[in-house]
């Protein structure tokens, strides 16, 4: 096992997020860096959004960065920062990983979609004969859509606050997959056989509910992808006894993926 013991040597991931009192992400990657015998250290980086883009610029004058991570509210606004973006990136809009290459352009992708799916998978909550009803049309929301829609979901159904965002989505989504059913609204709950919470609500204790429980089948699973702590929206569901996945294990299975990417070896185009 590599020492923990921080040197000039260490290489630095900073996770750049807004608000960044939630962040747990150090938690999950760090064991990994020293699994993997990686000198890297993660740590959260408060950031406004006014101030990303030159955060952004002044942290690629560092000579020990190995990448970004980047969270809420940073990712569409990381995409526009990207020379070179994976296909990931290209097809969503959304980056939420960076990388500093050595011409000093930076490349970006986005692996949110793909743990989402993945551990949906290993879940075993995926069918494509019963729609799936996504809450939260941001820079997640967006990722996890394509990625759904990608591995074979006929039907989506976005609930958002901000409608513009929403029938933008559902507008990327059909020029993507023209086949696929894509609306905005819950339409008939007890038809769905996946309910995504991929809105910010759950962060905090004090959070409303994005939905009720009660108001599903008892055979519809839940992913919330709030990875920081339990939230009251999984303890809800599973006293309804629910099937419940919660958001670590999305971060868990992109995980690989973006250390992957940090050491250069998906390169962007």
């Amino acid at each position: 096992m590599v020492s923990t013991r921080i040197t000039g040597a260490s290489r630095l991931v900073p996770i750049l997020a807004y608000p960044v009192d939630h962040v747990q992400a150090p938690n999950f990657y760090n064991p990994i860096f020293i699994k993997e015998k990686l000198d890297w250290i993660m740590f959260p980086l408060g950031i406004k959004p006014n101030d990303f883009s030159l955060t952004v610029n002044q942290l690629s004058k560092m000579t020990n960065l190995q990448g970004l991570n980047i969270t809420i509210p940073h990712k569409n606004r990381a995409f526009t920062l990207c020379q070179r973006l994976g296909e990931e990136a290209k097809r969503t809009g959304v980056v939420n990983t960076m990388r500093l290459d050595p011409d000093g352009h930076w490349s970006g992708d986005s692996f949110d979609g793909i743990g989402f799916v993945n551990a949906a998978l290993a879940h075993q909550v995926l069918n494509p004969e019963r729609p799936v009803l996504m809450y939260g049309a941001g820079g997640a929301g967006t990722a996890i859509a394509f990625a759904l829609a990608q591995a074979g979901i006929n039907e989506i159904r976005i609930v958002n606050r901000e409608d513009e965002m929403t029938l933008n989505l559902i507008h990327k989504l059909r020029l993507a997959y023209p086949n696929i059913k894509c609306q905005s609204g819950r339409g008939h709950v007890q038809e769905v056989g996946l309910v995504v919470n991929a809105t910010s609500l759950g962060l905090h204790s004090y959070d409303e509910l994005p939905f009720q429980p009660n108001e599903l089948e008892s055979d519809t699973a839940v992913f919330d992808i709030i990875a920081a702590r339990e939230t009251e929206l999984m303890k809800a569901c599973q006293l309804r006894g629910l099937k419940v996945i919660g958001g670590r294990a999305m971060t868990d299975h992109q995980i690989a993926l973006q250390i992957s990417f940090w050491q250069g070896k998906h390169l962007g185009n």
